[in-house]
């Protein structure tokens, strides 16, 4: 029973020291944001649209980052901590940080994806 205790303190206080602070939870969903905009190999025409395309992608990308800066937070529960996204005016639990990593949910893809499809739009109409 002490031995159980001893290595459940051991990991709490490691937890404490490895908590990860806010900018590496805006950098896992900017990572997020970066896989999923790759641009389409299949672009189609000549090679100023694939630059007006390519050009379209980097501001659409710029826009997300500053959203996410904006619209990203962390609850702090001192062994590991909760990343936030602001969706529809409401911080959502989207991923949790422990040890030093981020581990951020599935459903948080599906967001990401429709949220940098209506900034693509915005930036190129």
């Amino acid at each position: 029973m002490r031995n159980t205790l001893l290595v459940l303190a051991i990991i709490a206080l490691v937890g404490v020291f490895t908590n990860p602070p806010l900018e590496k939870h805006q950098e896992a969903m900017k990572e997020k944001v970066e896989n999923l905009s790759s641009i389409d190999e299949d672009i189609s025409g000549d090679d100023i649209k694939k630059l007006g395309a390519l050009l379209g992608d980097v501001i659409g990308l710029n826009t997300m980052e500053k959203y996410l800066n904006n619209n990203v937070k962390i609850e702090d529960l001192k062994i590991c901590s909760l990343t936030k996204l602001k969706i529809k005016g409401d911080y959502k639990t989207v991923g949790v940080g422990a040890f030093g990593k981020i581990f951020l949910f599935d459903d948080v893809k599906t967001f990401v994806q429709e949220k940098a499809e209506e900034l693509k739009d915005k930036t190129n109409g």
